[in-house]
């Protein structure tokens, strides 16, 4: 029998640990400690005090996302310790990096440098602070934009989760609105993500374009292992192609519904997320066709974890 394909899945944001699965993994705490002391050298002072038990900087918009890639990036250290190797990968919206990371296209502290250009840039040319984005379930693409257009409220749509679950991004204020008016009109769920980003709207495409010339001067390289477009579909196999899709990540809408969809059709029967959370699982089953989602833990086992695959720069 043909041993089934896994695609990893890399989340965006950690906004809790209450299903971290990780303390059942003995490796998973030296190998996430070693990555978040090369973030706190590279990228931030501080980063290392970080405890996962009392969330201390999980408010922290760039930390959080620090904290997000270091995560991820441990999880699929553990997996490839074990023996695990993905068939595709797909980084959910600013997962994007961690899944560069894993399919070798670029070094991990390529990714802490992404990170903090995109922000720097967003907080240099996006003028205020008053922006944000909103989970809204059990309403269809249908409802949500009658919203918009009653209220005439300046949000757009920016991910399909499934047929009646979205993400919302743009002005903050209108965004209140539409959460209140999204409860009222029978939403099962609609709640604020806490970031004040409107990501992947057109309101980042300045930032994108100082974000391009960092990638631009980065060395990337092909991906060992495919990754598949959120904006697009198509499976990116290419330096070029890999940092083109990091700047264009920023500030175009994403599908994740077709994406998982066009996973499985292409033969990727388990999925993963690399991630505390189970939120994309949890969201799968909403998906009719789009394969079956497991605990990382589960694939990893009590094994050995072998030497990391990037151990830094030499000194």
């Amino acid at each position: 029998m043909a041993e089934k394909r896994i695609a990893f899945i890399f989340p965006a944001f950690i906004n809790d640990y209450r299903d971290d699965p990780s303390g059942s993994i003995p490796q998973f705490g030296t190998v996430f400690n070693t990555f978040l002391a090369r973030a706190d050298g590279f990228a931030d002072k501080g980063l290392a005090e970080f405890q996962r038990e009392s969330n201390p900087m999980i408010s922290d918009e760039l930390r959080n996302q620090y904290l997000s890639y270091v995560y991820s990036c441990s999880c699929s250290e553990v997996l490839a310790g074990n023996g695990v190797e993905p068939s595709m990968i797909a980084g959910y919206s600013m997962g994007i990096y961690a899944s560069l990371y894993t399919a070798g296209s670029i070094s991990f502290e390529t990714g802490l440098l992404f990170i903090r250009k995109a922000y720097e840039s967003i907080r240099e040319t996006l003028p205020g602070n008053n922006y944000g984005m909103g989970a809204v379930i059990g309403l269809g693409e249908k409802d949500i934009h009658e919203i918009f257009q009653d209220l005439n409220l300046n949000l757009l749509i920016v991910n399909r989760n499934s047929d009646h679950s979205f993400i919302v991004s743009g002005d903050g204020l209108h965004l209140n609105v539409f959460l209140s008016k999204a409860k009222e009109e029978g939403a099962l769920s609609a709640k604020s993500l806490g970031v004040s980003v409107p990501y992947h709207t057109g309101l980042l495409k300045a930032a994108a374009a100082e974000l391009s010339l960092t990638v631009e001067g980065a060395d990337l390289r092909d991906p060992k292992i495919p990754l598949i477009s959120l904006l697009s579909r198509q499976l990116i196999t290419d330096a070029k192609s890999a940092g083109n899709e990091v700047v264009r990540n920023l500030f175009n809408p994403l599908d994740w519904r077709s994406t998982q969809t066009e996973m499985y059709r292409m033969g990727e029967a388990i999925f993963t997320e690399c991630g505390p959370s189970r939120a994309l699982m949890k969201n799968s089953k909403f998906i009719p066709g789009a394969g079956k989602f497991v605990v990382w833990s589960s694939l990893a086992g009590k094994l050995d974890c072998g030497e990391l695959r990037d151990p830094g720069p030499k000194e």
